[in-house]
């Protein structure tokens, strides 16, 4: 923000270049503070606790999921998929063999607005080639008890990521996130993501009405993503 003062300093008194000052520290230490406050990163399937940062997703620091969620098993795609991936956390997976519901519950705020993302990479972590042996692999999504949507890896190239956004409204201080085994193919996450939205934003969004993602046109720098 630039603020103009048509006046001369000469001309005033010393009380108001001081309190004028005060103000534009304020101001410079408030857009100063980090926009990645509230960011929740988890790389499902990491198994070192200590968080990190990825050198490609700037400023954004990724923790394990463990703590956040109970069961299921930890991978790695396999070695011939590792240098195709351009995050770290593609590298790694959690999957659920195991039960017909398995869910995340991520820390959130009342009534807060926010994105929420998932993202899913095979990468033949089973050694199985499950995505290109002509048969259904299909999963679930819940957030809650509410259905998200449907992954589909039918016929997909295992190093290939997929991901399903949503803009919706916090229930209570947590937000549950589900993967459902509809006995179609092992459910398994690579990484989720919880970015708080400002109330201003999107006002169609609340209690009854989420958004999922359809299509995003980026305006601006072409070849960096400034925030994630």
């Amino acid at each position: 923000m630039v603020i103009s003062f048509s006046c001369l300093a000469s001309r005033m008194p010393t009380w108001i270049l001081a309190l004028l000052l005060l103000i534009l520290i304020t101001m410079t230490r408030v857009h100063g503070q980090s926009s990645t406050s509230g960011f929740i990163s988890l790389d499902c399937g990491y198994r070192n606790t200590s968080p990190y940062k990825d050198s490609v997703i700037r400023g954004i620091q990724l923790l394990s999921d463990v703590g956040f969620v109970e069961g299921g098993l930890t991978h790695q795609i396999a070695a011939e998929f590792m240098s195709g991936a351009v995050y770290e956390s593609q590298k790694t997976l959690r999957s659920f063999p195991n039960g017909s519901r398995n869910c995340y519950t991520l820390p959130s705020t009342t009534g807060k607005k926010f994105l929420l993302r998932a993202l899913f990479t095979y990468g033949d972590y089973d050694g199985l080639n499950r995505t290109v042996d002509g048969t259904l692999f299909l999963f679930g999504l819940h957030i809650g008890v509410n259905f998200w949507d449907t992954l589909n890896l039918t016929n997909m190239d295992p190093s290939n990521t997929l991901w399903k956004e949503v803009l919706t409204v916090a229930p209570g201080d947590s937000v549950s996130v589900c993967l459902i085994n509809f006995g179609l193919g092992t459910p398994s996450v690579s990484a989720l993501e919880l970015r708080p939205l400002l109330d201003a934003m999107y006002p169609f969004v609340n209690t009854s009405v989420s958004v999922g993602y359809f299509r995003r046109i980026r305006f601006g720098e072409a070849t960096n993503f400034i925030t994630r």
